[in-house]
């Protein structure tokens, strides 16, 4: 007998936040990232949480929301290219476990592409080196 999913597509503002609020949850628990944004960054989770549901929103939904600029926010943040790894990881494993359909591939399609352009925009900042530079002096 075949176990029928319970899971949805991502429909509406309400899945988004679940999405955004649990993937951020396991953000904080994985120790790598929970020290880049909460440590280093100290990131105001109240604050950064809606944006990052308005953000998502407008990738999904065209809502037209978001306005930021996300990467010079991170340019600073002490990101190796193995923390892009980490990150897919969470994203798709939090979209799989809510949600399974076309927009859910969606998403998870978006995060790889948002993670190949900032890894490839952190690399000709020469942000790469910088570290590997860090890490030879010490």
């Amino acid at each position: 007998m075949s176990k029928e999913s319970t899971r949805t597509d991502i429909r509406n503002e309400q899945d988004v936040t679940r999405l955004v609020h649990t993937f951020y949850g396991y953000v904080q628990k994985n120790e790598r990232l929970n020290y880049i944004f909460g440590e280093v960054a100290d990131v105001d989770w109240n604050h950064h949480l809606p944006n990052m549901v308005d953000f998502w929103s407008n990738l999904l939904f065209q809502t037209g929301r978001y306005k930021g600029r996300p990467f010079r926010q991170h340019l600073p943040l002490p990101i190796q290219r193995e923390d892009f790894s980490i990150w897919l990881n969470l994203f798709h494993s939090t979209v799989d476990e809510l949600f399974e359909g076309e927009r859910a591939r969606f998403a998870k399609e978006i995060s790889m592409k948002i993670a190949q352009s900032f890894s490839l925009r952190l690399e000709m900042a020469g942000k790469y080196d910088q570290l590997r530079e860090q890490v030879d002096r010490e």
